[in-house]
């Protein structure tokens, strides 16, 4: 599967790759492994008709009056490897300070995750700890942003579980501007899912666009081509909640060049491109 053309911010040399092809399993478990755990036992529905859920959440102002994302992120060590949890720390700082600037011309305050989790197994996340199948996960009650930071040997990269920290903080900012909320008259379905997942993709990579943004595009890349025949069926599931591959690239791509609120906007994209 091609994926989309790499993008850079003007200047920006392509200074590395990533080392490594992820699976499909893999590249979904840091990338669209993300698990948003919503606060009214999945009571938040969609539908399509004018005055649904989701078309007022199409309709949010904070699509076009929400400040830019993105920038520099003081405090990053320049060897993001060298200690993942003093890098995804340094980067939760820098995500509530980007996220406050980028709400206030909305009229949003923000407010900061109740707690940062970096956990060494689900069993020590604020929810989902009967689930194993996730690297990252939002918990919308507890308002907990939860990263698994599992022990590797060395030579692991930690720019992958960046992005799944910024995946987990764009569910918090879902929360915050009412996105996550929302009722209706369906029940909650996968069509939801994958707009709310591939939404968070996006944002990610808005926010993550100007740190080393060759390493967002190898990233980028590895998922629109991942291919593993061997968890077709597991990966097929996930699709269906998450998106496929080329959807999430696609849309992580959209982040990045566009660096804004309105350009996340998967609400109100046509089926096909949130499939």
């Amino acid at each position: 599967m091609n994926g989309p053309r790499d993008w850079s911010p003007e200047g920006s040399p392509r200074r590395g790759v990533i080392r490594r092809i992820l699976p499909i399993a893999l590249a979904f478990a840091i990338i669209g492994g993300g698990v948003f755990y919503l606060r009214h036992d999945l009571r938040d529905v969609i539908g399509t008709a004018p005055g649904s859920a989701r078309s007022a959440v199409a309709a949010s102002h904070v699509y076009e009056e929400a400040g830019p994302l993105g920038g520099r992120c003081d405090g990053l060590p320049e060897d993001f490897d060298a200690d993942a949890d003093a890098t995804l720390n340094a980067l939760a700082r820098c995500l509530d300070r980007m996220w406050a600037a980028a709400l206030e011309p909305a009229g949003i305050e923000y407010e900061k995750p109740e707690e940062v989790r970096l956990v060494a197994t689900p069993e020590e996340a604020a929810c989902g700890t009967e689930d194993f199948d996730w690297a990252g996960i939002y918990c919308g009650q507890e308002r907990s942003v939860n990263v698994l930071v599992e022990d590797a040997p060395e030579g692991r990269e930690v720019f992958p579980m960046m992005f799944t920290l910024a995946h987990e903080y764009a569910h918090h900012v879902q929360e915050l501007i009412g996105i996550s909320g929302r009722e209706g008259s369906e029940v909650f379905d996968e069509a939801w899912s994958r707009r709310l997942e591939l939404q968070a993709d996006c944002l990610a990579a808005a926010a993550l666009r100007d740190i080393q943004p060759y390493l967002l595009n190898d990233l980028r890349r590895s998922l629109a081509r991942a291919v593993d025949d061997a968890v077709e069926e597991e990966a097929a599931a996930r699709r269906e909640s998450h998106g496929s591959e080329g959807a999430g690239a696609r849309w992580m791509l959209r982040g990045q060049k566009g660096g804004t609120v309105g350009s996340c906007n998967t609400w109100k994209a046509p089926d096909g491109e949130v499939s």
